[in-house]
């Protein structure tokens, strides 16, 4: 049985409504806009099953239109999750301005991205615990030089994410230029990878047929069921 989530240990997963063109549009051409946005439907719903047995709050951090209003249950697993909307004029206020009111009254705060589908849930219960443990920031490495998760024992300093260059290959380590200026301590996760782009894609069928012929069960039910129909 999966430990009881606390209020203590509150995780951000960040995330769009699945409309097409607004979603995964570098795999655009490779694939349709509709399939993309199924894609990242998937990629979402896939992940909100994982987490849900994780020992933490979940929220959803919505990337919208102005004027949009947060959704309500669009995703199979998101009815009765707490939405806030992400505000900001990058991505690091998005994440500043997010992660600072979700870590009022908890231990500790974390922002996950929705391009990780195959992130073993184990890894964002070991950022918590790596909080809890002493380390004041906790990031996770992505592939592409960026990370695909931010932990952060309150309260979450703004100087993390001022000047840095978002989508970038240069991301994670200004990021931790930014961390030793302001003296707190940080832990590592191993890396992992984004879907992003058609060779993302390419990583990830490669990763889940790896799986399958090793007896392993992917936990990717509708992601699985979405590349078969997309041959």
């Amino acid at each position: 049985m999966p430990p009881r989530a606390t209020s203590n240990r509150r995780l951000l997963l960040f995330t769009k409504p699945a409309r097409a063109g607004r979603v995964k549009t570098r795999l655009i051409g490779d694939l349709t806009p509709e399939q993309a946005a199924d894609l990242h439907a998937a990629f979402v719903e896939d992940l909100l099953a994982r987490l849900s047995g994780a020992a933490c709050e979940l929220h959803l951090a919505w990337a919208l239109e102005p004027g949009e209003a947060v959704p309500g249950a669009i995703y199979a697993g998101s009815a009765g999750l707490p939405g806030l909307r992400q505000e900001g004029v990058d991505l690091g206020e998005r994440l500043y301005s997010a992660l600072s009111a979700a870590g009022e009254g908890a231990g500790a705060v974390a922002a996950l991205g929705s391009d990780h589908p195959t992130l073993p849930v184990e890894i964002v219960e070991r950022a918590f615990a790596a909080v809890e443990a002493g380390a004041r920031v906790v990031l996770g490495p992505a592939e592409d030089g960026g990370y695909y998760l931010i932990a952060v024992a309150p309260p979450v300093p703004r100087r993390l994410f001022e000047g840095i260059d978002w989508s970038t290959p240069r991301v994670l380590d200004q990021t931790i230029g930014r961390l030793n200026e302001t003296g707190r301590s940080l832990a590592v996760l191993p890396p992992w990878y984004d879907v992003d782009t058609p060779d993302d894609w390419c990583v990830l069928v490669g990763h889940l047929r790896a799986m399958r012929r090793a007896g392993m069960l992917t936990g990717l039910p509708r992601t699985e069921a979405l590349i078969v129909d997309l041959g």
